[in-house]
């Protein structure tokens, strides 16, 4: 079912990942949401043989998300963007700033009301273009957008996960209640 509508993108900090599992800090509300953007990129070669294709292989590379909200405030740049804010209370925009790696998960809504929630483990984002204009008779909202790029996690090789709410296969709907308390997790069989 199509989608209709965007809310609540939120942000958690990778702390660990490797072999042993992936930590997060407790998940952030990045801003109100306008879009975003996923894209994930495949490359593909194929192997000619007797006048033709006779192998074809994939490979996933990134993926690509570009989102807009309504603000970034200072305390969020610092965090996504590895920016620091100064004793005066001034975002520094410095050379040495070292974007972390993140999750990110948001839902939207779809055409019969239900949800679709989405969460990408493992990505970087770029500061944001800035753009400035002069007032007009209308008023023209200027937002920021940013774009990250996201990538498999070493401790399971998984890029993110996605569930519908209404989805019958749905089998434990505190899943959907927990969704932006922490990145989802895979529940272990025992």
């Amino acid at each position: 079912m199509p989608t209709v509508g965007l809310k609540d993108i939120y942000y958690a900090k990778l702390l660990t990942d490797d072999e042993t599992g992936t930590t997060y800090e407790t998940p952030k509300r990045l801003g109100k949401a306008i879009t975003a953007n996923v894209q994930p990129q495949y490359n593909t070669a194929d192997l000619r043989a007797d006048d033709g294709v006779a192998e074809t292989a994939e490979s996933r590379g990134v993926t690509n998300v570009v989102v807009n909200t309504d603000d970034l405030s200072k305390e969020v740049q610092a965090d996504v963007l590895g920016k620091t804010i100064n004793s005066e209370g001034v975002l520094i925009d410095s050379e040495d700033d070292r974007p972390p790696y993140l999750a990110l998960m948001f839902r939207a809504e779809k055409a019969n009301g239900a949800y679709r929630y989405t969460v990408l483990y493992k990505g970087k984002f770029t500061p944001p273009e800035n753009n400035y204009e002069t007032k007009q008779e209308t008023p023209a909202f200027q937002t920021p957008t940013i774009n990250g790029r996201f990538l498999r996690r070493n401790s399971d090789n998984q890029f993110g996960a996605q569930v519908d709410e209404d989805d019958s296969d749905l089998t434990d709907t505190t899943i959907i209640d927990n969704w932006f308390n922490a990145p989802y997790e895979v529940t272990p069989t025992v």
